[in-house]
């Protein structure tokens, strides 16, 4: 059994009801249980910054690759490859500060490439624990009355869920403007970019990083935010946020404004 969580440690004291942008360190505990009992690792990491995130997506070196499949019969298939595990620990080794609850001879402290691969994995995976928020209306939906499709709203709202040191923090909105035709096809063609390489015998496809072109459209569509913090103070205007924001929020939350 494993499980992860992430805590932001500051010199100040955090505030319980806001989502801390700017802690000095974020530490992220695995509890794990094996043969030899139970184990509860401190990671201590400095804050992931945007470059790290785009060089994470970049190492993923995501490809799509349509092959000839024994399983599908002789069936021509397509063939998705990630190098997730790879891409975490380059991550986590650019991140790595500290670590408490390992131990071995004659190592004290514990450098970053002692660190089991999967245990690194796992560590990233903590860093990203963020997700739109589960509606409650949903699993009575048919229940309730229809409502227009307000064409002329100002605002569009986008709830998130994120969790932090076992802590969910469940009130982060984001509040944009709504996007225009113009942002639309923008939005389509950032999830729609590919590179194409043709092999000896199979065309294969790269998908290169989201990330920039999300963050840039969250950033063109932001108003305000609600539930966040820096050095425990709220977020008061757009081009604040756009600073400080988490870059792995803004994509969650222009993604989840994309599919309204």
């Amino acid at each position: 059994m494993q499980t992860a969580t992430t805590r932001g440690v500051m010199k100040m004291e955090e505030t319980a009801t806001l989502f801390e942008l700017a802690p000095e360190e974020i530490e992220v505990c695995l509890r794990l249980k094996g043969p030899e009992g139970r184990h509860e690792l401190t990671h201590t990491l400095r804050p992931p910054a945007y470059e790290d995130w785009c060089e994470y997506e970049r190492n993923l070196r995501s490809t799509v690759e349509s092959v000839e499949s024994s399983e599908a019969g002789g069936e021509e298939a397509l063939r998705f490859e990630s190098n997730a595990l790879e891409a975490a620990a380059t991550l986590y080794d650019r991140l790595f500060r500290r670590v408490q609850g390992y131990q071995a001879d004659g190592a004290s402290p514990i450098g970053v490439e002692q660190i089991p691969l999967h245990h690194k994995e796992l560590v990233a995976r903590g860093l990203s624990e963020v997700a739109p928020a589960a509606n409650g209306k949903e699993a009575d939906a048919c229940a309730e009355a229809w409502a227009p499709f307000l064409l002329d709203a100002e605002t569009v709202e986008v709830r998130l869920e994120a969790t932090r040191a076992g802590t969910k923090h469940t009130k982060l909105a984001h509040i944009f403007r709504p996007p225009s035709a113009a942002e639309r096809i923008e939005h389509s063609r950032v999830l729609s970019q590919a590179l194409y390489v043709r092999g000896a015998q199979t065309l294969k496809s790269l998908l290169p990083s989201r990330l920039p072109g999300l963050v840039a459209l969250y950033d063109k569509l932001i108003r305000e935010v609600h539930g966040y913090a820096v050095a425990g103070q709220p977020l008061s205007d757009p081009a604040a946020i756009a600073r400080h924001m988490d870059p792995l929020h803004k994509k969650v939350a222009v993604q989840a404004l994309f599919a309204e």
